[in-house]
């Protein structure tokens, strides 16, 4: 069983329809989202223009959403987003903090439409000190977005005090439960390190689950591989930040993981059959666009 929106959006209200269709392949409902929101966290990504300027590369290289902080968006040209969805994104926190896994809730669902979202995000860190704020502002912000027709992804994360390491298939699977059961439309959740376990975790989730790419993962090709190694677990899609705003070639990375996951997506991982060669045909292909970006 694969984590195919078709199966999720079939319940979905119309006003989600549409707006998911912005952020989304329409047909298939995979996507390719670009999280911009580390300023919040980590400070400044580039020049005062960095958003203006990378959001103009991202839409040019077939990504389908970026993920903003509603101040952030201000500084974006319109423009920017006539073929690229706007999520904008309702939690923040800083590295700064005595708590750094703490979120709070900086914008409401209404602000975002104001400044002409397609969809919203939070984010939770399950076993932190303050999961229980991070789920009652979670379900808020739920009933909010089914009132007005406003997609929810939901970031979840096991994050808190004594965690380190990757987590569990079973912790990532209950973590998309709890997004499913709290009423979100999306879930991006971490990697779980391998495909056959990931694939595990889709299996359960009826939810859309777009894989978070994490830290830096090495050279360009390296982000290539890690992201075609994702997709063969059947996931509907990626949500790569750093490893797309850190890269070499921006556009030539973007654009190759826009091809894993649209232009490759269904063919091998629908049927679970070539899928390898599938990928050694998709990495040729990868080189080639990353030379010439």
């Amino acid at each position: 069983m694969l984590t195919l929106p078709a199966r999720a959006h079939r319940h979905t209200p119309s006003g989600k329809r549409i707006r998911l269709s912005r952020i989304s392949d329409h047909r298939t409902g995979r996507t390719l989202v670009v999280p911009l929101d580390h300023s919040v966290t980590v400070g400044p990504l580039g020049s005062a223009d960095h958003a203006d300027t990378l959001i103009r590369t991202l839409a040019d290289a077939g990504a389908d959403a970026v993920v903003l902080h509603r101040g952030r968006a201000r500084h974006v040209d319109p423009d920017a987003f006539a073929n690229m969805g706007l999520i904008v994104h309702l939690s923040a926190g800083t590295t700064m903090s005595i708590d750094t896994h703490a979120k709070t809730l900086v914008a409401g669902v209404e602000d975002a439409l104001r400044m002409g979202a397609d969809a919203v995000s939070v984010h939770v860190n399950i076993g932190s000190a303050t999961e229980r704020v991070q789920l009652e502002d979670f379900g808020r912000i739920s009933a909010e977005c089914e009132t007005l027709g406003v997609p929810l992804l939901a970031m979840m994360y096991a994050r808190g005090a004594g965690r380190s390491g990757m987590p569990t298939a079973a912790e990532l699977a209950h973590l998309a439960s709890i997004a499913t059961d709290l009423g979100a439309d999306m879930v991006k959740l971490d990697y779980s390190g391998s495909s056959e376990t990931m694939r595990a975790v889709a299996a359960s989730c009826p939810l859309p689950i777009c894989v978070a790419g994490g830290d830096r993962a090495g050279d360009d090709q390296d982000v290539v591989a890690l992201a075609a190694e994702i997709m063969d677990s059947g996931v509907a899609g990626l949500s790569f930040g750093r490893n797309i705003f850190e890269a070499t070639h921006p556009h030539g990375v973007a654009s190759a993981l826009a091809h894993l996951v649209h232009d490759r997506g269904s063919a091998g991982n629908r049927t679970g059959t070539g899928t390898h060669n599938a990928v050694i045909g998709e990495r040729i292909d990868v080189a080639a666009q990353l030379e010439t970006a």
